[in-house]
């Protein structure tokens, strides 16, 4: 019965085609080892990977060699490596369960990837999935926190969360098979663990159906979940504007939406309920308001928000010789060329610039647009701030930043490139030779 249960569950979310090759991650404990066996009972092709994380001296060793002697028993083949897990976590400034997390889970993609495996399967079940649950409630949660651990994320699947952890006892049990215990998930000082044994054990008391109710409950949670990324989804395509490297929206319809509404939208961008919470009160207020994620940097201006990725070394110069036929910049190219020769005809596009090469101090510079820079427009005689004619151009602020500035060894700027030059180094009756700039976007 129990062998068919795992079957059912297996075809019912679509875990695995049945010629697929899954990798099991398996830590000797109970849940895992009842997965080999459901996979060897089954007929599946599968491998078993083990990780020695180094954090319980031999009996760490012991589990890595548990797990090699299961692997010949089923013949199948055998995975492991051995971290130090502690430099690790030192190293990422992480907790150690965080870093043994992150150090698993890339070591299986990686085995998965060099040995043509189509699935990563985990050992989860219906009481981590509660466990999860009031894990996510006690540290604060969106509605995606109540849906449990979900049966398959991208190539990981969790092929035994249809058992609970009594149905689990009772198989190994019954058919006898060899685990090992990890002495660690008897400690309280581990969340998971605390909430393991001593919440869960007290909720029982008031409900003893508890698994029951949550699995209902989790289930119910899935529906409102795929639910509301719909809505969310519809509400995005009327206010989101997406261009390249830039997200423009209406902050009057922003304004308009649900505390909920606006987290799930902006939760894809890194940004917690805290932030959102924190951008819904500055909506009204002045214009400029920076808030930054781990990879996204939010902006709310006079009528919009803007959302741009934070670019790595985006603030960085590059200088241009005179020998430099071409350079790269901001993910743009700029083209050199020197003319002996004033052209015949010097209209052309904004995105090409025309100088006298006797006024110019080599190296030039490329860089970002800082406050306080000011040039003199072309045919125009005053001096005029960049950021009063950005203004002018009606440019958002990151559109401001995404425009390089060329600017001359004395430090005087000589094009605003692609969209205005200086009036100093213009071609006159006197120039002798021409400098030619291109820029291609």
């Amino acid at each position: 019965m129990f062998l068919a249960k795992f079957n059912d569950f297996a075809t019912e979310n679509n875990l695995f085609a049945k010629g697929d090759k899954v990798l099991l991650a398996v830590s000797g404990g109970k849940d895992s080892v009842l997965m080999a066996h459901l996979f060897k009972l089954a007929g599946y092709n599968f491998g078993i990977a083990h990780c020695n994380f180094g954090l319980r001296g031999d009996e760490s060793l012991r589990d890595k060699n548990f797990v090699s002697a299961l692997a010949d028993e089923l013949q199948v083949p055998f995975y492991t490596i051995d971290f130090d897990t502690i430099a690790y976590a030192l190293s990422k400034q992480l907790s150690t369960q965080m870093a043994a997390r992150d150090l698993r889970y890339q070591y299986f993609e990686d085995i998965r990837q060099q040995n043509g495996y189509q699935k990563i399967a985990t050992a989860h079940h219906q009481n981590d999935a509660i466990e999860t649950v009031l894990f996510n409630l006690i540290r604060g949660t969106g509605i995606a926190g109540l849906h449990g651990i979900k049966s398959k994320r991208g190539q990981i699947i969790r092929p035994i969360l249809c058992f609970d952890r009594g149905e689990i006892d009772s198989i190994i049990r019954k058919q006898n098979y060899d685990f090992v215990e990890d002495s660690s998930n008897q400690h309280n000082k581990y969340t998971r663990n605390h909430i393991r044994q001593t919440i869960i054990p007290a909720m029982r008391v008031v409900n003893p159906g508890l698994e029951k109710t949550f699995k209902n409950n989790i289930a119910y949670y899935q529906q409102v979940e795929a639910f509301l990324e719909q809505e969310v989804l519809k509400i995005e395509s009327d206010i989101f504007i997406r261009t390249t490297n830039l997200i423009t929206i209406n902050k009057n319809k922003l304004k308009a939406q649900a505390p909920i509404i606006v987290y799930e939208l902006l939760k894809p961008f890194g940004f917690s309920g805290t932030d959102c919470n924190s951008i819904i009160l500055k909506l009204d207020k002045l214009s400029g308001l920076n808030f930054f994620s781990k990879n996204y940097h939010l902006i709310i201006d006079r009528s919009n928000i803007f959302i741009k990725p934070i670019l790595v070394n985006s603030n960085k110069q590059q200088q241009f010789n005179l020998a430099d036929s071409e350079v790269f910049f901001m993910e743009k190219r700029f083209f050199q060329s020197v003319l002996n020769q004033t052209p015949t005809n010097l209209k052309t596009n904004l995105n090409t610039l025309f100088v006298d090469a006797d006024k110019l101090i080599y190296p030039l510079t490329l860089r970002n647009w800082q406050q306080g820079d000011a040039f003199i427009p072309f045919g125009m005689n005053g001096v005029k701030k960049v950021s009063d004619f950005f203004i002018n151009q009606k440019l958002s602020i990151f559109q401001k930043a995404e425009i390089p500035i060329l600017v001359n060894g004395n430090g005087q700027i000589i094009w605003i490139c692609g969209l205005r030059s200086d009036d100093r180094f213009k071609i006159s009756a006197q120039t002798k030779k021409v400098i030619s700039i291109e820029q291609f976007i």
